[in-house]
């Protein structure tokens, strides 16, 4: 094969290549497109045909609608409430397992490690399942005074619980990279276990404890069916439930959703790098 035809095969690659990427970007922002449409236009109007907007003309009126609606604020708190509290309680409960499952033998770890797998990838029917079990345990403790329904901090340890698996195998991973050397210099130091995780380790770690944070809010952000169930009213269930009535104003809740998706977007666009650091040190892996 001549220089020259390899230089066109690689350059009639990259073209492809190119309008595939392109394509998967357009029909991935094709809904978007119309949904933002659909929240700058004028009325209640579920934008099918740009030529819409030129006949009702743009307007604001709907984000402004969403921000001054006191259920949307005070759903918004909230959700940052069980958010920040998922992030805490995510970081105090995985960092520690992924510290002793990287560091330390014992007795069960393998079978243990594999169940976190295993459960990492149940889904389906069983998920359902469980969720309903879920709730009927919650209403049992409702019941016997121990206050779960409409308790944002129980919502947030749910979530934790079931980011524990994933999360941990992914730190696990991004530990088991880190030289013991580290841990050993802190012990013979006279650091403490607690010292040296939440000292030594987490600011070594910073890249995977940032991806951390960030599942741990995209995850409290972003559900409402269990939020639903302990009567939360997150800003998803909120968001959910205005689409679930007899009439649905499609332009404010299309408003009500690009304001949803806000900080998920602009935490990802800053948080990009870290993310890159950890995938490449293994912290995706799991």
């Amino acid at each position: 094969m001549s220089v020259g035809s390899g230089y066109w095969i690689r350059f009639i690659a990259s073209i492809v290549l190119t309008t595939f990427a392109a394509l998967i970007v357009f029909i991935l922002l094709y809904p978007v497109f119309y949904a933002v449409l659909s929240s700058l236009v004028r009325g209640q109007i579920l934008v099918t045909d740009p030529t819409q907007i030129m006949r009702s003309g743009l307007s604001l009126e709907h984000y402004v609608k969403a921000i001054s609606d006191p259920r949307f604020v005070s759903a918004t708190g909230l959700s940052l409430l069980v958010a920040l509290t998922n992030i805490m309680f995510a970081l105090l409960v995985i960092t520690p397992a992924a510290y002793a499952f990287s560091r330390f033998k014992f007795t069960g770890r393998d079978a243990m490690l594999v169940a976190y797998l295993v459960l990492n990838q149940v889904g389906g029917g069983f998920g359902v399942a469980s969720v309903i079990a879920l709730y009927v345990m919650l209403l049992k403790l409702n019941q016997i005074g121990i206050p779960v329904i409409g308790n944002p901090v129980v919502l947030a340890a749910i979530y934790t619980a079931g980011a524990v698996p994933f999360q941990t195998w992914m730190v696990k991973n991004y530990l088991d990279a880190l030289p013991r050397e580290i841990d050993e210099s802190a012990f013979i130091d006279g650091a403490s276990w607690r010292q040296i995780i939440f000292d030594v380790v987490l600011p070594a770690s910073k890249p995977t404890m940032v991806v951390i944070a960030l599942f741990a809010f995209m995850g409290a952000w972003g559900e409402f069916i269990i939020a639903n169930f302990l009567r939360v009213e997150t800003l998803a269930a909120y968001v959910y439930e205005t689409a679930t009535g007899q009439t649905i104003f499609w332009s404010d809740f299309a408003a009500r959703t690009i304001l949803f998706a806000l900080p998920i977007i602009v935490i990802y666009v800053f948080t990009q790098r870290y993310i890159g650091e950890a995938m490449r040190y293994g912290a995706g892996k799991a």
